[in-house]
């Protein structure tokens, strides 16, 4: 894969070196389709199955629902691991297209219900779980449009649109429900815009900016070492996920309402470290989104515990820290699935729905598991000292695999065997291609869209071109677009025509020179 493919350049260059914050944020105002976008679909899933955080969640009708929706995503997950499915630009769009208007619909339903004061439990609990699949399908189409880019445009994406759609969000929590909902699902029609918007402006992975050594973006270290912090990461999550599934719920599982004052401190706290990461990130402190995010999360949780040990009657003040924790894993879950979308080789979606399976999946399973439990044993002392025993083990967990890669990069140039895959980078799909076949096929196809873009290229013709650089003969590639030879023949005139190349050499040559 190419530096300008994935949004990252080689040590070195000085261009990347000298480059200023100040540049780089004059060009941010290129992400605002992608920034508004992802903030509108994540407000209309918090807006309809989380109550817009007018307690820590809304119980069945949020953990309940997230695990349907995981169910249906792993059954996609499956398929796309399975038979190795690589979903092409028309199918994404269309399925985008299709989950805002489903996103829309639901909420409109849920008003609907509302006003009407039809309470059936089991039709709002299909609506809300519907609502959290679609919801998720939109948000990974954006966290998609982002793959490619390097630490700081990253960064700057995801806590952006984490705090505008906080605002929204908080804007719908002092509505009524129904009007809430009518709003959240107004302002998610807005994505269809930012779809066209985003076509027309420079892609995010084209936007010029240092990718930090030290992060998960960073090229500079050795290929296995980036992998070793993304699976590192990954761990660290799923152990943090479920202590934030415990804490959102204490002590016995049911959710925390809260009052006017702790529900607008909550707000601003999550708005004011988002804000204070990105202005760190753009100060190009390299450690901020590595070391630095689990340390102000765990902090987080061992404040939401104490403020629940601290004020047991006003268990909405330590939800304040609860859910300011749970907003944070939400950014940082998006940052870590475009990394993992930028080095690994499967399908974009692979990782979405993995990064939703280890996050939200860890989460609710705790959530569920800590009602089962509390109805057995009620006892508050013992759940707390469970919780804090977790947030311990969660905090040495992530410790020790970031230890593991020390070692392992101390030991690099003396043992062989720190070179080899792990099994976990394996599952994750970030091991090397199966093949160099299959690596030259994602790198031709990646120059082919490039061409595309100089040339005009239809995405049907680029298809093609790929097939044929690659060296295909035109009925092989005929045979594997399921079109006729003529057809592909026609194709391959009309890229000659208006790329004025007149070989298969000269597309490669043109191809090394200008794409790759």
């Amino acid at each position: 894969m190419s530096a300008q493919a994935t949004g990252n350049q080689p040590e070195g260059n000085d261009r990347d070196e000298q480059l200023a914050p100040t540049t780089v944020s004059s060009s941010f105002r290129l992400l605002w389709p992608l920034v508004v976008g992802l903030g509108f679909g994540r407000a209309g899933l918090i807006v309809a199955s989380y109550g817009s955080y007018n307690s820590t969640d809304e119980g069945i009708f949020t953990d309940g629902a997230m695990l349907v929706a995981l169910c249906v995503l792993a059954v996609f997950f499956v398929i796309i691991t399975v038979g190795k499915v690589t979903i092409k630009k028309r199918a994404t769009n269309l399925i985008m297209r299709v989950g805002i208007a489903l996103e829309a619909l639901t909420l409109a339903g849920l008003a609907a219900l509302d006003l009407t004061g039809n309470g059936d439990p089991a039709l709002q609990f299909a609506l809300s779980s519907l609502c959290t699949l679609v919801s998720s399908v939109t948000i990974y189409y954006w966290l998609r449009r982002a793959r490619g880019t390097g630490t700081i445009v990253a960064a700057v994406f995801v806590f952006s649109a984490l705090i505008l759609s906080e605002v929204e969000i908080y804007l719908c929590s002092l509505l009524p429900c129904a009007a809430g909902n009518f709003v959240a699902a107004a302002l998610v029609l807005v994505q269809y815009p930012c779809m066209l918007w985003a076509r027309h402006r420079t892609q995010p992975h084209d936007i010029v900016s240092a990718s930090q050594s030290s992060d998960y973006f960073g090229f500079t270290k050795t290929m296995i070492q980036s992998k070793q912090f993304l699976a590192a990461t990954a761990i660290g999550i799923g152990f943090l996920s479920i202590v934030i599934g415990l804490l959102r719920g204490y002590p016995d599982g049911q959710a925390i309402a809260f009052a006017p004052v702790t529900r607008a401190a909550y707000g601003l706290l999550t708005v004011g470290i988002s804000g204070a990461i990105i202005a760190l990130v753009l100060g190009k402190r390299q450690r901020v989104l590595t070391v630095g995010i689990f340390i102000v999360m765990e902090l987080l949780a061992c404040l939401a515990l104490i403020a629940y040990a601290a004020f047991p009657d006003m268990l909405d003040i330590g939800a304040v820290f609860t859910t300011t924790l749970n907003a944070l894993m939400v950014a940082f879950t998006w940052y870590i699935i475009i990394a993992f979308m930028s080095y690994g080789w499967r399908d974009p979606y692979y990782y979405a729905i993995a990064g939703w399976l280890v996050w939200l999946g860890c989460r609710a399973v705790a959530r569920v598991a800590l009602m089962e439990f509390y109805n057995v044993s009620a006892n508050d002392v013992l759940m707390n000292a469970m919780m804090g025993a977790l947030i311990v083990v969660s905090t040495q967990v992530v410790l020790v695999q970031f230890l593991n890669i020390a070692r392992r990069e101390a030991r690099e140039h003396e043992d062989q065997a720190a070179r080899q895959e792990s099994v976990l980078v394996k599952i994750m799909g970030l091991d090397e291609h199966e093949s160099l076949a299959d690596m030259r096929q994602a790198s031709m196809q990646h120059n082919a869209e490039e061409m595309g873009k100089q040339f005009l290229l239809s995405e049907r013709e680029m298809e093609v071109l790929a097939l044929y650089a690659l060296g295909y003969t035109q009925k092989r590639v005929a045979e594997e677009l399921y079109i006729t030879p003529g057809t592909a023949h026609a194709h391959i005139k009309r890229i000659y025509a208006k790329t004025g190349l007149h070989s298969r050499q000269e597309i490669l040559d043109y191809m090394q020179q200008y794409t790759s």
